[in-house]
């Protein structure tokens, strides 16, 4: 439909590309407004100016121009949509009073005088539900004494004997957010029985309601609870404070009484520890898919680049890649759906389904004369949360990106067929940067490599007492297969304790940093009386997929969880009784630092200020991308060579001296080498039908000190002269200072 707006827009222009009244003639009010909201002006300056000349032209066009000029802060056209309100089309009207409501018109006393106005000459006849917009407009929009003659309207029209005002009034009146009497409510209650969108809005405000009664509640229970002979209630000063806000803050009116309410929840929370804290229903949202990060989809990271929906990577192991989709491929449309001005959201619904079902979509790739159609099954997506690559000398390197489920599984299925192959020298598990998650799952890592009875973690909690968690299994992997895990600073959490169990048992050697230092148990706590919306369980996992249908109880167009309270319940302690957990006095200022201290210490290399600059420079004009495309367009066998090892040798790269002749660079040829490879690395993806594991430098064993390190551990426990390859004869970083462990 918009390409459609957009074609029309491009008759007979008014000045400045602004559609002309005819283009504008075959369009209803309501579709006016999507195109007026989905209007770019680019870099055009002279469109303001040309809009304002063109007012009072037309009806439609007015409608447009007051849009367009109200999206940018200009309440110029308000004049124009006032007439629109007196006129006699009932869509028009409600078109011109939907754009009056927006937040430009907020205090604006043309605004506030016009709205009043239709309020004083129109009568019920004229239709309860226009009527009834048009007041809560006012309150919108208004200040104290027209929001109160807004309110005043509306209560009187919910007294009304004819029973199709009283539901307009009322429905109005709870949209406002003001607290109805038991008679408004009644009112709704009789609305929410219809089966009808009337029907499904009446019950969402219904629920509301409840809610605000719920706080109010809990506010009151609270205060009683805390208030003390000679002492003034908590609840009571958490109540002057939410009313002071409300009243005198100067963006109190922007929040609502629940929003501010959380906040509180959320400092009192995190007073207590950095890990406790109140979880809103999107936060919900998001943790919940990080410990189950699995959709039924096409398989890919996308985002817009420039105004293209557009495949920034396929996921390797997924039907988009399967069906042919490259990284850069643009999608233009979603089953005849046009993706051109849509947000990304609702293009990622749309190409979200049930797994087994199909997607149509049209994609444009560079250097194709046309789009093309591809139709792509839909499947289970698991995004990966496990990339390995084996490197030369038989070393299978691990990167783990978080504990979530089945983890543990895939590591030793990794390992299992590398081993296989015959050429297993050992193993690097890289931890960096993993921020924890599933207990459980990090028990099975450690039941991967420990024998069975071995202590991996215990708890320690106010409520459950002491409780040890010991490996269940046999090892899964012979002991005799040397094991390296590298830690940072950002290992937190699951990624400690199995750091630290396997250090501890002996059967791995840690290199890196010293880790985070979270020690601690987080636990989800449900509040009650506030639900999750409801949903179809069709595959009966427990979880809501994005695909199964759900009750959309306040009708916003997504499944919401309800928030919940994340509880620090426990501590861990390691197999040798020590804790990982940092410890903080009553202010939250660290006496005891935590964390898992490497065996081997390795930090990663920092660049001086002056480099910084200019590589800052040369990042920003995409000089090393730019160059890295160029191998990759003309030869991909090299690209993809080059890639994986280069030898630290710039004369393997094509053109090599031309182009660091023309950057004028402080760099050394050495440097920009380096970051040419980086963008090889980010661009074969494709070519080698799968990403290197890791991120920028980090997973590169010929940039990565921490990693090559790794690596030398592995091939010394394993009795291999580190000499003999080739690839790290040549291109391993220097070791760090230090006696060799082993």
């Amino acid at each position: 439909m918009f390409v459609a707006f957009l074609i029309l827009s491009l008759q007979e222009p008014l000045g400045a590309g602004l559609p002309s009244p005819t283009s504008l003639s075959s369009l209803s009010p309501t579709e006016v407004l999507k195109m007026a909201d989905g209007w770019d002006f680019g870099n055009d300056k002279a469109w303001r100016q040309h809009a304002l000349d063109s007012l009072g032209t037309d009806p439609k066009s007015d409608l447009f121009l007051g849009r367009i000029l109200a999206r940018s802060g200009s309440t110029t056209g308000g004049e124009a949509l006032a007439a629109l309100l007196r006129g006699e089309d009932s869509l028009l009207r409600n078109a011109a009073l939907a754009t009056l409501a927006l937040e430009t018109f907020v205090l604006n006393d043309e605004a506030q005088a016009a709205v009043t106005s239709v309020l004083d000459s129109h009568s019920l006849e004229d239709g309860p539900e226009f009527l009834a917009r048009a007041a809560s407009t006012l309150h919108g929009i208004g200040d104290g004494s027209h929001r109160r003659s807004a309110l005043r309207r509306l209560r009187s029209m919910t007294t009304s004997e004819q029973r199709a005002v009283r539901e307009a009034g009322a429905l109005a009146l709870a949209r406002t957010g003001v607290t109805v009497s038991a008679q408004i409510t009644e009112i709704l209650e009789g609305v929410a029985s219809d089966p009808g969108l009337r029907g499904l809005l009446a019950s969402s405000l219904l629920e509301r309601q409840e809610q605000k009664a719920r706080y109010r509640a809990k506010l009151r229970a609270l205060e009683e609870l805390f208030r003390g002979e000679g002492q003034t209630g908590g609840m009571e000063i958490l109540q002057e404070v939410l009313s002071s806000v409300a009243l005198r803050h100067m963006e109190g009116d922007r929040f609502t009484q629940e929003e501010l309410l959380a906040a509180a929840a959320d400092g009192l929370l995190r007073r207590l520890d950095p890990y406790s804290n109140f979880m809103t229903p999107e936060e919900v949202k998001e943790f919940m898919f990080d410990i189950h990060p699995e959709y039924g989809g096409i398989g890919a990271y996308v985002n817009t680049v420039d105004g293209f929906f557009t495949i920034v990577r396929p996921i390797y192991s997924g039907p988009a890649f399967e069906a042919g989709l490259r990284t850069g491929d643009r999608i233009l449309s979603v089953e005849g759906w046009s993706t051109v001005e849509q947000p990304n959201d609702e293009i990622i619904r749309r190409l979200k389904g049930p797994p087994g079902s199909e997607v149509k979509v049209e994609v444009f790739r560079r250097g194709w004369t046309r789009p093309r159609e591809m139709v792509i099954p839909r499947r289970k997506i698991a995004l990966p949360v496990l990339q390995q690559e084996m490197l030369p000398g038989g070393v299978l390197y691990l990167e783990l990106v978080s504990f979530s489920e089945d983890c543990g599984d895939r590591i030793h299925s990794a390992i299992a067929e590398a081993d296989a192959s015959g050429d297993l020298e050992g193993v690097i598990l890289d931890l960096r940067n993993n921020p924890g998650g599933l207990l459980h799952e990090a028990v099975q890592v450690c039941d991967v490599f420990l024998p069975r009875g071995k202590t991996v973690v215990t708890t320690l909690s106010r409520e459950e007492g002491e409780e040890t968690h010991t490996t269940e299994t046999a090892a899964l992997v012979d002991a005799r297969i040397p094991l390296s895990i590298l830690i940072n600073r950002h290992s937190a959490s699951a990624s400690e304790i199995v750091s630290g169990a396997l250090g501890i048992h002996g059967r791995a050697i840690t290199v890196g940093e010293r880790t985070h230092g979270k020690g601690s148990v987080q636990n989800l706590v449900r509040l009650k009386g506030i639900r999750d919306e409801r949903w179809n369980d069709q595959n009966r996992n427990g979880i809501w997929d994005e695909w199964e249908r759900y009750e959309d109880r306040n009708e916003n167009g997504e499944y919401d969880f309800a928030p919940r309270v994340k509880l620090t319940i426990a501590y861990y302690f390691l197999p040798d009784g020590s804790t990982i957990h940092t410890q903080r006095d009553h202010d939250g200022k660290v006496l005891q630092e935590g964390g898992v201290e490497p065996e081997i210490k390795v930090t990663m290399p920092n660049f001086p200020p002056a480099t910084l600059r200019e590589l800052d420079r040369l990042v920003g004009r995409d000089a090393f991308r730019d160059f890295a495309t160029e191998i990759l367009a003309n030869n991909p066998e090299l690209a993809v060579e080059l890639a994986e090892y280069d030898g630290r040798d710039v004369g393997r790269y094509p053109g090599f001296a031309p182009f660091f002749q023309g950057l004028e660079t402080i760099l050394d040829p050495t440097d920009v080498r380096s970051w040419t490879r980086l963008r090889l690395r980010e661009s074969v993806a494709d070519a080698r039908g799968r990403s290197f594991p890791g991120n920028g430098f980090f997973g590169d064993y010929q940039e990565d000190p921490q990693l090559a390190e790794g690596i030398r551990q592995i091939l010394h426990k394993a009795g291999t002269d580190i000499a003999m390859v080739v690839e790290y004869a040549t291109a391993l970083p220097a070791r760090p200072q230090g006696p060799e462990k082993g």
